[in-house]
């Protein structure tokens, strides 16, 4: 008769203190967040936490702690598991997921990219001049692709050239003249993968936000919104006191039109019908109507609109008060 023996697996007791501590950090945390540590420099790490000491703490954890961590929470928090890989610590904050994303893409740092490395992005070198003196530099810059010249005793690119799109792989030439030249394609941070907070789990790609864009469309939509509140006279605590401007320059302006005898519009009346006369002296003296309308007018204009901005100065109702007072 055969026994079957089974192996139970001895679980270290700082694994299991250290599981329960994460367990009750992320209780107790509204943002609990998983970033990325792959390939920041140690330095760069320690800068970060101090950096972020005062609103947010970074606890880094063996991959299988983290996951074992989350799966005895919530339900609520087992997506956040996928954000698990490679190197990876947690972030516990009381600030935002839309804000704590804007501010970890703030804190990174331009640094060199690799041999072997993927382009960020499209890797752009300028056409001009450059600060390196005739000698190996072209021959560097030649055999990365990069069209060099010599002229007036400069390195000079001839033209603008992409030496690497999107994904490309960087070759040891390449990167050895990028980190040369002082081009830094990478932006090295803490990058982060997902968040927690509220019961939902956000992604980067939901916490892109270009505020300044946002911002920019609010001030359109609000300028719009105003235009139509005034222009159909929608009154609102916002709108009124524009609206009684615009009602009193509509009353001045019928006043001068219609020659309405309102006694703050006299002076401004006076003027006009000075110019009235001027004009019609000149027609039946056989004058030309231009030259003696120009300066009465713009005479009665100024005039107007001094009485206009000195009502305006009273609350812009001073020509509504008169007209119906």
């Amino acid at each position: 008769m055969s026994v079957q023996v089974r192996h139970t697996e001895h679980v270290p007791e700082w694994k299991i203190r250290e599981v329960e501590d994460l367990v009750e950090r992320i209780g107790e945390s509204p943002v609990v967040g998983l970033v990325s540590l792959t390939e920041i420099p140690a330095k760069q790490i320690q800068d970060l936490r101090a950096d972020l000491r005062d609103f947010a703490t970074i606890k880094m954890v063996r991959n299988n702690i983290a996951r074992r961590a989350i799966e005895k929470c919530s339900d609520d928090f087992l997506p956040l598991a996928d954000g698990i890989e490679a190197q990876t610590a947690f972030i516990f904050t009381d600030v935002n997921p839309f804000k704590l994303y804007r501010m970890l893409e703030e804190k990174k740092q331009p640094m060199p990219i690799k041999a072997g490395g993927k382009a960020p992005t499209d890797i752009v070198i300028e056409k001009g001049e450059t600060p390196f003196s005739p000698g190996p530099m072209v021959g560097k810059l030649q055999s990365a692709g990069i069209p060099a010249v010599i002229k007036s005793g400069k390195v000079v690119i001839n033209e603008m050239k992409v030496v690497a799109e999107e994904g490309d792989t960087i070759s040891a030439q390449l990167a050895d003249v990028l980190a040369t030249m002082e081009i830094f394609p990478r932006m090295v941070g803490l990058q982060l993968r997902a968040v927690y907070e509220g019961g939902l789990v956000y992604r980067p790609e939901h916490l892109t936000i270009d505020v300044d864009s946002i911002i920019s469309q609010m001030a359109t939509a609000s300028s719009q919104a105003m235009g139509l509140a005034l222009e159909i006279g929608y009154a609102t605590p916002t709108t009124i006191s524009p609206l009684l401007q615009r009602a009193a320059s509509k009353a001045r302006n019928l006043v001068l039109e219609c020659s309405l005898p309102v006694p703050s519009m006299m002076e401004a009346l006076l003027a006009k019908a000075a110019a009235d006369a001027a004009l019609l002296k000149s027609l039946a003296e056989g004058g030309s109507a231009a030259a003696v309308t120009a300066a009465p007018a713009e005479k009665g204009e100024e005039k107007a609109e001094e009485a206009e901005k000195e009502e305006d100065e009273e609350a812009g109702l001073g020509g509504l008060s008169a007209l119906f007072g």
